[in-house]
Protein backbone atom coordinates (compact mmCIF):
# COMPACT_ATOMS: atom_id res chain seq x y z
CA UNK A 1 0.00 0.00 0.00
CA UNK A 2 1.43 3.25 -1.02
CA UNK A 3 2.40 5.80 1.92
CA UNK A 4 1.99 9.50 1.24
CA UNK A 5 3.82 12.19 3.40
CA UNK A 6 2.88 16.08 2.84
CA UNK A 7 4.74 18.64 5.22
CA UNK A 8 3.04 21.76 5.61
CA UNK A 9 3.91 25.17 7.66
CA UNK A 10 0.03 24.55 9.01
CA UNK A 11 -3.40 24.37 8.55
CA UNK A 12 -4.28 28.07 8.71
CA UNK A 13 -5.33 30.34 6.00
CA UNK A 14 -5.07 30.42 2.52
CA UNK A 15 -5.09 28.34 -0.32
CA UNK A 16 -2.54 25.84 0.65
CA UNK A 17 -3.97 24.09 3.02
CA UNK A 18 -7.33 23.49 1.15
CA UNK A 19 -5.50 22.26 -1.67
CA UNK A 20 -3.33 19.86 0.42
CA UNK A 21 -6.96 18.84 2.52
CA UNK A 22 -8.25 17.96 -1.10
CA UNK A 23 -5.84 16.21 -2.13
CA UNK A 24 -4.75 14.17 0.76
CA UNK A 25 -8.48 12.67 1.09
CA UNK A 26 -8.64 11.93 -2.24
CA UNK A 27 -5.49 10.12 -2.10
CA UNK A 28 -7.12 8.44 0.80
CA UNK A 29 -10.01 7.35 -0.77
CA UNK A 30 -8.08 5.97 -3.67
CA UNK A 31 -6.50 3.26 -0.74
CA UNK A 32 -3.30 5.33 0.05
CA UNK A 33 -2.19 5.83 3.37
CA UNK A 34 -1.92 9.69 3.80
CA UNK A 35 -0.27 11.22 6.97
CA UNK A 36 0.16 15.08 7.13
CA UNK A 37 2.58 16.55 9.02
CA UNK A 38 2.03 20.63 10.49
CA UNK A 39 5.32 22.46 11.34
CA UNK A 40 3.13 25.06 13.09
CA UNK A 41 -0.23 24.77 15.89
CA UNK A 42 -2.26 26.51 13.69
CA UNK A 43 -4.72 24.34 12.67
CA UNK A 44 -7.96 25.77 11.11
CA UNK A 45 -9.29 22.70 9.14
CA UNK A 46 -9.88 19.40 10.21
CA UNK A 47 -8.02 16.90 8.73
CA UNK A 48 -9.86 14.41 6.20
CA UNK A 49 -11.38 10.61 7.61
CA UNK A 50 -8.82 8.53 7.24
CA UNK A 51 -5.81 10.54 6.94
CA UNK A 52 -3.31 10.88 9.45
CA UNK A 53 -2.41 13.62 11.50
CA UNK A 54 0.54 14.77 13.52
CA UNK A 55 2.01 18.43 14.62
CA UNK A 56 5.56 18.70 15.12
CA UNK A 57 6.17 22.34 16.03
CA UNK A 58 9.30 23.85 16.91
CA UNK A 59 9.33 27.18 19.32
CA UNK A 60 12.97 28.54 19.82
CA UNK A 61 14.25 30.20 22.61
CA UNK A 62 16.79 33.09 22.14
CA UNK A 63 18.48 34.52 19.46
CA UNK A 64 20.55 31.46 18.54
CA UNK A 65 17.69 29.25 18.59
CA UNK A 66 16.03 32.01 16.38
CA UNK A 67 19.27 31.66 13.88
CA UNK A 68 19.10 28.37 13.56
CA UNK A 69 15.44 27.51 13.72
CA UNK A 70 15.39 25.83 10.52
CA UNK A 71 18.37 23.27 11.28
CA UNK A 72 16.46 22.79 14.96
CA UNK A 73 13.43 21.73 13.08
CA UNK A 74 14.83 19.75 10.65
CA UNK A 75 16.61 17.34 13.70
CA UNK A 76 12.88 17.22 15.17
CA UNK A 77 12.04 16.06 11.91
CA UNK A 78 14.28 13.39 11.69
CA UNK A 79 14.02 12.58 14.80
CA UNK A 80 9.91 11.89 14.08
CA UNK A 81 10.68 10.37 11.08
CA UNK A 82 12.82 7.71 12.02
CA UNK A 83 10.42 6.50 14.31
CA UNK A 84 7.66 6.10 11.61
CA UNK A 85 7.59 1.84 11.56
CA UNK A 86 7.18 2.04 7.46
CA UNK A 87 9.23 4.37 5.16
CA UNK A 88 7.05 6.58 2.43
CA UNK A 89 6.64 5.95 -0.89
CA UNK A 90 5.97 9.69 -1.60
CA UNK A 91 7.14 13.24 0.42
CA UNK A 92 5.42 16.58 -0.49
CA UNK A 93 7.00 19.62 1.33
CA UNK A 94 4.17 22.83 0.68
CA UNK A 95 5.28 26.43 1.77
CA UNK A 96 8.58 28.36 2.41
CA UNK A 97 9.11 27.58 5.58
CA UNK A 98 8.29 23.43 5.35
CA UNK A 99 10.99 23.77 2.30
CA UNK A 100 13.45 25.25 4.23
CA UNK A 101 13.27 23.06 7.05
CA UNK A 102 13.44 19.96 5.06
CA UNK A 103 16.21 20.58 2.43
CA UNK A 104 18.33 21.01 5.97
CA UNK A 105 16.99 17.40 6.73
CA UNK A 106 16.78 13.78 5.71
CA UNK A 107 14.50 13.66 3.52
CA UNK A 108 16.37 16.71 1.45
CA UNK A 109 16.79 14.52 -1.55
CA UNK A 110 13.76 12.72 -1.99
CA UNK A 111 11.02 15.22 -0.98
CA UNK A 112 9.35 17.06 -3.53
CA UNK A 113 9.09 20.99 -2.92
CA UNK A 114 5.81 22.37 -3.92
CA UNK A 115 5.91 26.05 -4.60
CA UNK A 116 2.63 28.03 -4.35
CA UNK A 117 4.10 31.29 -5.03
CA UNK A 118 5.90 33.01 -7.86
CA UNK A 119 9.64 33.10 -7.38
CA UNK A 120 9.48 35.94 -10.22
CA UNK A 121 7.62 38.29 -7.92
CA UNK A 122 8.99 37.47 -4.81
CA UNK A 123 12.89 38.54 -5.53
CA UNK A 124 11.68 41.53 -7.00
CA UNK A 125 12.79 44.66 -4.98
CA UNK A 126 15.83 46.08 -3.85
CA UNK A 127 16.23 43.23 -2.16
CA UNK A 128 16.85 41.05 -5.55
CA UNK A 129 20.05 39.64 -4.55
CA UNK A 130 19.27 38.23 -1.51
CA UNK A 131 16.37 36.83 -1.88
CA UNK A 132 17.25 35.40 -5.48
CA UNK A 133 20.61 33.65 -3.77
CA UNK A 134 17.72 32.35 -1.29
CA UNK A 135 15.53 31.02 -3.79
CA UNK A 136 18.47 29.64 -5.71
CA UNK A 137 19.56 27.77 -2.75
CA UNK A 138 16.25 26.23 -1.92
CA UNK A 139 15.38 24.87 -5.53
CA UNK A 140 18.50 24.61 -7.57
CA UNK A 141 19.22 20.80 -7.98
CA UNK A 142 16.22 19.58 -6.39
CA UNK A 143 13.15 17.92 -6.96
CA UNK A 144 9.92 20.62 -7.34
CA UNK A 145 6.33 20.47 -8.06
CA UNK A 146 5.00 24.13 -9.73
CA UNK A 147 1.18 24.84 -8.96
CA UNK A 148 1.33 27.08 -12.43
CA UNK A 149 3.10 26.49 -15.67
CA UNK A 150 3.68 29.90 -14.97
CA UNK A 151 5.95 29.33 -11.54
CA UNK A 152 8.01 26.96 -13.37
CA UNK A 153 8.97 29.23 -16.25
CA UNK A 154 9.84 31.56 -13.39
CA UNK A 155 12.74 29.15 -12.40
CA UNK A 156 13.83 28.95 -15.95
CA UNK A 157 13.92 33.11 -16.16
CA UNK A 158 16.08 32.97 -12.66
CA UNK A 159 18.52 30.64 -13.75
CA UNK A 160 16.85 28.16 -11.17
CA UNK A 161 17.73 24.14 -12.27
CA UNK A 162 16.00 21.74 -10.21
CA UNK A 163 17.15 18.37 -10.22
CA UNK A 164 13.25 17.08 -11.52
CA UNK A 165 9.95 19.91 -12.40
CA UNK A 166 6.45 18.65 -13.07
CA UNK A 167 3.55 21.08 -13.08
CA UNK A 168 0.72 19.83 -11.02
CA UNK A 169 -2.06 21.82 -10.62
CA UNK A 170 -4.18 22.61 -6.94
CA UNK A 171 -7.29 20.65 -6.51
CA UNK A 172 -10.60 21.84 -6.89
CA UNK A 173 -13.23 20.29 -4.74
CA UNK A 174 -15.72 21.00 -7.44
CA UNK A 175 -18.51 19.10 -5.64
CA UNK A 176 -18.54 20.77 -2.38
CA UNK A 177 -18.01 24.30 -3.78
CA UNK A 178 -21.42 23.28 -5.41
CA UNK A 179 -23.01 22.66 -2.68
CA UNK A 180 -21.77 24.94 -0.17
CA UNK A 181 -22.72 27.39 -3.20
CA UNK A 182 -26.44 27.56 -2.50
CA UNK A 183 -26.82 29.39 0.59
CA UNK A 184 -28.48 33.14 0.27
CA UNK A 185 -27.03 36.41 0.17
CA UNK A 186 -28.40 39.87 1.01
CA UNK A 187 -27.55 41.57 -2.53
CA UNK A 188 -28.85 40.98 -5.89
CA UNK A 189 -27.27 41.95 -9.08
CA UNK A 190 -23.82 42.85 -8.25
CA UNK A 191 -19.78 41.78 -8.83
CA UNK A 192 -17.35 40.24 -6.35
CA UNK A 193 -13.81 40.44 -5.27
CA UNK A 194 -12.97 37.46 -3.04
CA UNK A 195 -9.41 37.16 -1.52
CA UNK A 196 -7.17 39.72 0.90
CA UNK A 197 -7.14 43.17 0.70
CA UNK A 198 -3.09 43.76 -0.19
CA UNK A 199 -2.42 46.42 -1.97
CA UNK A 200 1.10 45.18 -2.60
CA UNK A 201 0.54 42.14 -4.78
CA UNK A 202 -3.46 42.09 -5.01
CA UNK A 203 -3.84 45.66 -6.05
CA UNK A 204 -7.30 46.46 -4.54
CA UNK A 205 -6.51 50.22 -6.13
CA UNK A 206 -6.16 48.53 -9.91
CA UNK A 207 -9.71 46.79 -8.55
CA UNK A 208 -11.64 50.38 -7.28
CA UNK A 209 -10.19 51.90 -10.53
CA UNK A 210 -10.94 49.26 -13.07
CA UNK A 211 -14.56 49.09 -10.96
CA UNK A 212 -14.85 53.03 -11.53
CA UNK A 213 -14.10 53.15 -14.93
CA UNK A 214 -16.18 50.06 -15.60
CA UNK A 215 -18.84 52.69 -15.21
CA UNK A 216 -21.21 49.02 -14.50
CA UNK A 217 -24.31 50.22 -12.29
CA UNK A 218 -23.63 46.90 -10.45
CA UNK A 219 -22.85 47.03 -6.89
CA UNK A 220 -18.73 45.71 -5.98
CA UNK A 221 -19.15 43.66 -2.83
CA UNK A 222 -15.37 42.58 -1.67
CA UNK A 223 -15.08 39.31 0.65
CA UNK A 224 -11.70 39.18 2.28
CA UNK A 225 -9.46 41.08 5.46
CA UNK A 226 -6.62 42.58 5.37
CA UNK A 227 -6.42 46.28 4.53
CA UNK A 228 -9.98 46.88 4.74
CA UNK A 229 -9.37 50.52 6.11
CA UNK A 230 -6.58 51.86 4.26
CA UNK A 231 -9.47 50.02 0.80
CA UNK A 232 -12.18 51.99 2.52
CA UNK A 233 -10.43 55.40 2.23
CA UNK A 234 -9.23 54.69 -1.56
CA UNK A 235 -13.03 54.43 -1.80
CA UNK A 236 -13.93 57.55 -0.86
CA UNK A 237 -11.18 59.72 -2.96
CA UNK A 238 -12.18 57.78 -6.12
CA UNK A 239 -15.74 58.73 -5.20
CA UNK A 240 -17.11 54.97 -5.45
CA UNK A 241 -17.32 54.33 -1.68
CA UNK A 242 -21.62 53.72 -1.83
CA UNK A 243 -21.48 51.64 -4.75
CA UNK A 244 -18.62 49.56 -2.97
CA UNK A 245 -19.70 46.42 -0.21
CA UNK A 246 -17.38 45.26 2.14
CA UNK A 247 -18.13 42.24 4.36
CA UNK A 248 -15.10 41.06 5.33
CA UNK A 249 -13.90 37.30 5.27
CA UNK A 250 -16.68 34.63 5.14
CA UNK A 251 -16.38 31.20 6.50
CA UNK A 252 -18.07 30.14 3.33
CA UNK A 253 -17.81 32.72 -0.20
CA UNK A 254 -19.16 30.47 -2.47
CA UNK A 255 -22.63 31.81 -2.39
CA UNK A 256 -21.06 35.41 -2.85
CA UNK A 257 -19.16 33.70 -5.78
CA UNK A 258 -21.97 31.83 -7.39
CA UNK A 259 -25.23 34.68 -7.02
CA UNK A 260 -22.41 37.10 -8.77
CA UNK A 261 -22.55 38.73 -12.36
CA UNK A 262 -18.57 38.55 -12.51
CA UNK A 263 -15.93 38.15 -10.19
CA UNK A 264 -13.00 40.21 -10.87
CA UNK A 265 -8.96 39.63 -10.33
CA UNK A 266 -6.76 42.37 -10.30
CA UNK A 267 -3.57 41.03 -8.90
CA UNK A 268 0.09 41.28 -10.02
CA UNK A 269 0.87 38.06 -8.97
CA UNK A 270 -0.60 35.01 -8.15
CA UNK A 271 0.45 31.34 -7.48
CA UNK A 272 -2.22 29.68 -9.23
CA UNK A 273 -5.48 31.95 -8.64
CA UNK A 274 -7.58 29.73 -6.83
CA UNK A 275 -10.15 31.52 -6.91
CA UNK A 276 -10.87 31.89 -10.76
CA UNK A 277 -10.87 28.00 -10.95
CA UNK A 278 -13.63 28.36 -8.00
CA UNK A 279 -15.32 30.64 -9.45
CA UNK A 280 -16.04 28.39 -12.59
CA UNK A 281 -17.09 26.04 -10.77
CA UNK A 282 -19.53 28.22 -9.93
CA UNK A 283 -20.50 29.06 -12.79
CA UNK A 284 -19.48 32.48 -12.33
CA UNK A 285 -17.58 34.49 -15.27
CA UNK A 286 -14.36 35.90 -14.35
CA UNK A 287 -12.03 38.63 -15.75
CA UNK A 288 -8.66 38.89 -14.22
CA UNK A 289 -5.19 40.53 -14.92
CA UNK A 290 -2.76 38.21 -17.49
CA UNK A 291 -0.51 38.61 -14.10
CA UNK A 292 2.12 35.72 -13.35
CA UNK A 293 1.66 33.19 -12.76
CA UNK A 294 -1.71 31.28 -12.81
CA UNK A 295 -4.37 33.08 -14.12
CA UNK A 296 -3.80 31.49 -18.21
CA UNK A 297 -3.49 28.29 -17.00
CA UNK A 298 -6.71 28.46 -15.89
CA UNK A 299 -8.49 31.21 -18.39
CA UNK A 300 -7.83 29.26 -21.48
CA UNK A 301 -9.63 28.08 -25.04
CA UNK A 302 -13.03 30.59 -25.31
CA UNK A 303 -11.88 32.01 -22.10
CA UNK A 304 -8.54 33.39 -22.69
CA UNK A 305 -10.13 36.94 -23.52
CA UNK A 306 -11.34 36.84 -20.33
CA UNK A 307 -7.80 38.29 -19.44
CA UNK A 308 -6.10 41.66 -19.73
CA UNK A 309 -2.79 43.04 -19.84
CA UNK A 310 -1.56 44.85 -16.89
CA UNK A 311 -2.41 48.51 -16.78
CA UNK A 312 -3.80 50.80 -14.09
CA UNK A 313 -7.28 49.44 -14.61
CA UNK A 314 -8.58 50.96 -18.06
CA UNK A 315 -8.85 47.41 -19.26
CA UNK A 316 -9.59 45.53 -16.77
CA UNK A 317 -12.46 48.00 -16.52
CA UNK A 318 -13.61 48.01 -20.61
CA UNK A 319 -13.61 43.94 -19.94
CA UNK A 320 -15.45 44.05 -16.65
CA UNK A 321 -18.61 46.35 -19.08
CA UNK A 322 -18.06 44.03 -22.11
CA UNK A 323 -18.45 40.56 -19.38
CA UNK A 324 -21.23 42.05 -17.18
CA UNK A 325 -23.17 42.80 -20.44
CA UNK A 326 -22.46 39.51 -22.46
CA UNK A 327 -21.15 36.62 -20.06
CA UNK A 328 -19.60 33.69 -21.70
CA UNK A 329 -21.13 30.66 -20.75
CA UNK A 330 -18.66 28.68 -17.84
CA UNK A 331 -18.77 24.31 -18.96
CA UNK A 332 -17.98 21.81 -16.91
CA UNK A 333 -15.33 21.19 -18.94
CA UNK A 334 -13.72 25.01 -18.11
CA UNK A 335 -12.60 23.72 -14.93
CA UNK A 336 -12.05 19.52 -15.47
CA UNK A 337 -8.69 20.03 -14.95
CA UNK A 338 -8.54 20.47 -11.35
CA UNK A 339 -10.76 17.85 -10.33
CA UNK A 340 -9.56 15.76 -7.37
CA UNK A 341 -9.65 12.32 -9.59
CA UNK A 342 -7.89 14.13 -12.26
CA UNK A 343 -4.86 15.51 -10.31
CA UNK A 344 -4.36 12.30 -8.19
CA UNK A 345 -3.79 11.24 -11.10
CA UNK A 346 -0.97 13.43 -12.16
CA UNK A 347 0.63 11.96 -9.01
CA UNK A 348 0.63 8.32 -9.92
CA UNK A 349 4.15 9.65 -11.87
CA UNK A 350 5.39 10.73 -8.78
CA UNK A 351 5.02 7.32 -7.22
CA UNK A 352 6.84 6.15 -9.60
CA UNK A 353 9.63 8.54 -10.03
CA UNK A 354 10.47 7.49 -6.71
Amino acid sequence: MTRVLFITDHLGGGGAPISILALASTLAERGCLVTIVSLQDKIWHEPPEGVDFQVLSFTYRGFWQKFRRYHLHALRLNDWFASQPEPFDLVIANMHYSHQVVIRSCLANRAWLCIRTDPGAEVAGSRRSGRLARFRHLYHGRRVLCISQGIRNSLAELDIVPAEAQVVHNVIDASGIQQAMQAPVPYDDFIVYVGRLDRRHKRYDRLFQAYKASGVSQHLVVVGDGEVDEAKVLTVALGIAERVIFVGKQLNPYPYIYHARLLVLSSDCEGFGRVIAESLVCGTPVASTDCPSGPRDILKGDLSNCLVPLDDGESLGRRIAEMVKNPPAIRPEHYAAFMPEVIADQYSYLFDAN
